[in-house]
C-alpha cells in the first residue's frame, strides 16, 4: 500500500520538478546570455569610442592593436565597417553574412542599439554578435560588430543546471525518504485492519485489529471495528444456542411421543387406525431428522475456518474422502470416478473441511439424481485466483427454476418428497463456502443429470 501512495505521488511529483526546473533552466540561460551581452556591449562602446577618435584624427594604428589584442586575448574577432560597407578593421576572418547581422548593421547605421541577444542554449554553437555604432544619431561614421565564441557560456549554463537540479533533487528525495516511515505508521494499522476484515469475512469473528498503532483517527476506527465484531459475534452465539438448545430440550419430548404413538400398533386393529399410526411415526421421524439436521447444521456453523496455512492439498482432500463417496455411491448402485487432482493444489477451506463439502453434495447425488454414475472432477485455478471441484451426476436433473430455488433452506424437489432428507444440506453448503469468499453453482450437466461446481479462492491469495 505505501508503495501503491507512492506511485500514486510520483505524476505530482514528476510535474512539480517539471515546470521548476524548466522555469529555472529559462532563467538562468537568460542571466547567463545577457551577462555575456553586457560585458561584449561594453567592449563595442569602447571600441567604438576608439573608433571614432581614429577616424577624426586619421591615426588608426592605435585601434588596429587594441583589436588585435583583444581577439588573441578572448578569440573573438572585431570588425569596423565603414559607411561604404568597406573594413576599416579587418580581423583576417570573414565578416558572417546573414540576414541576422545584416539587419543589425543596418540599423546602427541608422542611429540604433541592440538592447539584448537571443538566449544561447547549451545545444547551440552559434557565436553571440555584437554591433554598436561609431558615432550618434545622424553623426554615425561607422559599425563595430564582435563576434564572442559561446563555449564558455554554454558549460556554465550546463554547470548551472546541474547545481540546481542537484538542489532541486535533493528535497524531493529527502521528503520521500521521510514520507515511507510516515506512510508505513500511517498506513499500517490500514493495512492490519484490511486483513482483520478480511479474516472476519471468511467467518474467523475471533479476529481483532489492533488499536495500539497509528494515528488516533485510526486507533479509534480499529476500535470501532472490534466493537461491531463483538457484537457480531455475540448475536451469533446466541442465535446459535438457541437453536442448538430448541433442538436439544425437542428432541427428548419428541423421542417419547414417538415411542408412545408406535405403542399404539397393537390397539389399531381397524386399517384406517393402522394407517393413521404409521402417518404418525413417519411424521415423528421426519421431525427428528429434521432436529438432528438443525444440530448438525449449528455444530457446522460453530465450527472456526481453516487458517490458509493449515489447509489441505486438494489431492489430500480426495484421498480422505473417496472411500466415503465410493462407500455411499455403493450403497445407492452407483459407480463413483475420480479425477485426480494437481498434487499442489490447495484450496481456501470452508468450515467443516472440504471433505464433508464434496461428500454431501456426492451423497445427495447418490440419493436424489436416479443416475448411474457420479463423477468429482478437479479444476485449475483461473484469471481470478479460484480452483474448483465439479460434482456431476448423469440422473434426472434439475429444472431451471428448481436449481434457483435449491438454495432455500428445507427445499426439496416434489418427486423427492418421499425420499429421506431434510433439504438442508445444500444450503448449508451455500453458507459455509460463500463465508470463505467461494460460490456454488448448480448447472445442467451434458447430456443429462446435475452439475454442481464448488469454486474457492486458492489458499494465500487474500
Amino acid at each position: 500500500m505505501r508503495r501503491r501512495i507512492v506511485i500514486a505521488l510520483l505524476p505530482l511529483l514528476a510535474l512539480l520538478v517539471v515546470g521548476v526546473g524548466i522555469s529555472y533552466t529559462v532563467v538562468v540561460s537568460e542571466r547567463s546570455t545577457q551577462r555575456v551581452f553586457i560585458d561584449r556591449s561594453g567592449d563595442a562602446v569602447r571600441f567604438a569610442t576608439l573608433a571614432e577618435a581614429a577616424l577624426i584624427s586619421g591615426d588608426t594604428s592605435r585601434l588596429h592593436a587594441e583589436l588585435d589584442a583583444y581577439q588573441e586575448l578572448y578569440s573573438s574577432p572585431v570588425w569596423v565597417i565603414g559607411l561604404d560597407g568597406s573594413l576599416l578593421h579587418d580581423p583576417g576572418v570573414p565578416l558572417p553574412r546573414d540576414e541576422a547581422v545584416d539587419d543589425h548593421v543596418q540599423r546602427a547605421f541608422a542611429g540604433s542599439r541592440i538592447g539584448e541577444a537571443r538566449t544561447v542554449w547549451p545545444w547551440m554553437p552559434a557565436p553571440l554578435r555584437v554591433v554598436e555604432p561609431v558615432g550618434r544619431d545622424s553623426q554615425v561614421t561607422a559599425v563595430v560588430v564582435i563576434e564572442a565564441p559561446t563555449d564558455v557560456l554554454r558549460e556554465t549554463t550546463v554547470r548551472q543546471w546541474g547545481v540546481g537540479a542537484v538542489l532541486l533533487l535533493l528535497p524531493l528525495v529527502v521528503l520521500m525518504a521521510a514520507l515511507w516511515p510516515l506512510s508505513r505508521w500511517i498506513l499500517r494499522p490500514v493495512h492490519d485492519l484490511e486483513r482483520i476484515a478480511a479474516d472476519v469475512r471468511g467467518g474467523e469473528l475471533g479476529a481483532r485489529a489492533a488499536v495500539a498503532h497509528g494515528p488516533p483517527e485510526l486507533r479509534g476506527l480499529a476500535s470501532s471495528f472490534n466493537a461491531t465484531v463483538d457484537t457480531v459475534q455475540r448475536t451469533l452465539e446466541r442465535q446459535r444456542m438457541f437453536v442448538a438448545d430448541a433442538a436439544h430440550q425437542l428432541r427428548n419430548p419428541l423421542a417419547s411421543l414417538r415411542l408412545s404413538v408406535e405403542n399404539l400398533r397393537p390397539w389399531a386393529k381397524d386399517p384406517d387406525a393402522r394407517e393413521a399410526v404409521e402417518e404418525a411415526v413417519d411424521g415423528a421421524e421426519q421431525m427428528s431428522q429434521m432436529f438432528e439436521a438443525m444440530l448438525a447444521a449449528t455444530a457446522t456453523a460453530s465450527q472456526e475456518r481453516v487458517s490458509d496455512s493449515e489447509a489441505w492439498t486438494l489431492a489430500r482432500v480426495f484421498e480422505t474422502g473417496r472411500p466415503r463417496w465410493e462407500q455411499v455411491t455403493a450403497e445407492h448402485g452407483l459407480v463413483l470416478r475420480v479425477v485426480d487432482p494437481d498434487p499442489e493444489l490447495v484450496l481456501r477451506q470452508p468450515p467443516g473441511g472440504l471433505v464433508a463439502v464434496i461428500g454431501e453434495l456426492v451423497e445427495n447425488a447418490a440419493r436424489l439424481s436416479g443416475g448411474t454414475t457420479v463423477t468429482v472432477t478437479p479444476q485449475p485455478p483461473d484469471e481470478e485466483h479460484r480452483g474448483a471441484v465439479v460434482i456431476a451426476d448423469d440422473g434426472t436433473g434439475l429444472t431451471a427454476e428448481e436449481r434457483e430455488a435449491a438454495r432455500g433452506r428445507f427445499w426439496r424437489a416434489q418427486r423427492h418428497q418421499n425420499v429421506r432428507g431434510t433439504g438442508l444440506g445444500l444450503a448449508i453448503i451455500h453458507d459455509v463456502v460463500e463465508d470463505v469468499g467461494g460460490e456454488v453453482l448448480l448447472a445442467a450437466n451434458t447430456p443429462t443429470g446435475l452439475r454442481v461446481t464448488v469454486r474457492l479462492p486458492v489458499a494465500g491469495t487474500g
